[in-house]
């Protein structure tokens, strides 16, 4: 079996909820992904409601603005 590359990589470890609701992002995972300190991230569910996915707003807008859903 072969190394697994960084972009195939999907598990970067395991964050436990603190008491205020705020997990930690591995610092892995957010060199990689570009993520810092202030950055917007927004937080849904999964459709079986049974995960959290976790998107920088900036990409969400990228996406959005190639839809008809963009407006200026």
């Amino acid at each position: 079996m072969g190394k697994i590359g960084k972009s195939e990589q999907i598990v970067f470890g395991v964050s436990k909820v603190g008491p205020k609701g705020q997990i930690i992002i591995p610092v892995e995972l957010r060199n990689e992904l570009g993520i810092k300190p202030g950055d917007q991230l927004v937080v849904a569910r999964s459709s079986e409601g049974d995960g959290v996915l976790l998107l920088k707003a900036q990409v969400l807008n990228d996406l959005l603005k190639n839809t008809r859903y963009y407006t200026q």
